[in-house]
């Protein structure tokens, strides 16, 4: 027969008041412990921070009480009835706010050229580019079914650019008509867009110095400047261009180094009446400027509808005008004068 179980007792508790006394100083031997292992700088920064902090208030308190005191002075004053009237300082003059330098319009007529040599010109151009201080916009202009090469190299130029492309085929005897085509696409881009700046034709195997490009920005209607053209045939070089001086500065010939020897026109007439388009730059905004193009004749279609026949007109008009004689549509003609453009 099993025997019965023997009943434990109760274990004793320990009052509560015991064990809070206990756990408290548990925490407070702890608290000693790690202040003890703490490095002496802590305690430097916490005290200098509570005494910066102390300082605030005491500021706080200070200037707090130096405006009741101002307040309830002026109050009085109010009562007495002397009123002071503050004379306040005038306000500094506003500065001017910075003017936006002109945005430069490259146009680059791919022209008919192989593969290999157009992707070194645009290489090369955009290499300058790049060290052009914006904005600058590239406009490159070249057939369809050329365009997928040029587009994977303009993504990686690091300028900011326009790929205009085309559908029309042009024969290998047209080379001068699908150059002059490209170059009318990207000003009809312009003016749909009315890109306001200064437009100037660069070729594939044009070279320009950097301050070139800052001097351009001070267009506002027509630049020209002389051109050194390489013929890699004749094995020659050949400049053209104005011929400038007089009081006030103006245009007083056109030169050419073509026979050899420098020929200056005495007249101030550009060859054959018109300017090639690598020898000037114009403000976009004649693109669109009616009373521009009101000075063509309607009936004659090159001048009122081809945009490059037109500014190529339109120089010349106002380049023959600008011979020393007081004229608005010339006025803010510019011609280069050896490291900068000068208003005629």
């Amino acid at each position: 027969m099993a025997s019965p179980k023997k009943a434990r007792k109760p274990r004793a508790r320990r009052p509560p008041l015991l064990r809070r006394a206990m756990l408290h100083s548990s925490l407070c031997f702890l608290l000693g412990l790690l202040a003890g292992l703490a490095p002496a700088a802590r305690w430097a920064a916490s005290a200098s921070a509570s005494a910066h902090v102390s300082r605030a208030l005491h500021a706080v308190d200070g200037a707090f009480d130096k405006t009741v005191l101002l307040l309830r002075q002026q109050q009085r004053q109010l009562r007495d009835g002397r009123v002071h009237v503050a004379v306040l300082p005038s306000p500094a003059p506003a500065l001017e706010p910075l003017r936006q330098p002109q945005l430069l319009l490259v146009v680059t007529a791919t022209e008919r050229s192989d593969t290999e040599r157009r992707a070194a010109g645009l290489t090369r151009a955009a290499h300058a580019l790049r060290l052009v201080p914006p904005p600058v916009l590239w406009l490159v202009v070249e057939p369809a079914a050329e365009a997928l090469p040029t587009a994977r190299l303009l993504r990686g130029a690091g300028v900011a650019h326009r790929h205009l492309t085309y559908g029309k085929n042009f024969t290998d005897g047209e080379a001068e008509a699908e150059r002059h085509h490209q170059r009318n696409l990207a000003l009809e881009h312009v003016e749909e867009h009315r890109l306001a700046g200064v437009v100037l034709f660069a070729g594939l195997g044009d070279v320009y110095d950097l301050r070139f490009f800052d001097q351009l920005r001070q267009i506002r209607t027509l630049g020209a400047w002389p051109v050194a053209m390489v013929s890699e045939r004749e094995r020659k070089a050949t400049v053209e261009g104005p011929v400038c001086g007089g009081s006030p500065w103006a245009v007083t010939g056109w030169f050419s180094t073509a026979a050899g020897a420098p020929a200056v026109r005495s007249a101030a007439r550009p060859p054959a009446g018109t300017v090639d388009v690598s020898r000037f730059a114009f403000g976009s905004a004649l693109l669109w400027d009616p009373s521009r193009w009101d000075s063509f004749p309607v009936s004659e279609p090159d001048a009122s509808q081809d945009s490059v026949k037109f500014v190529q007109r339109l120089a010349a008009k106002d380049y023959n005008k600008s011979r020393g004689m007081p004229n608005r549509d010339c006025s803010e003609i510019m011609v280069w004068r050896g490291d900068q453009f000068v208003a005629t």
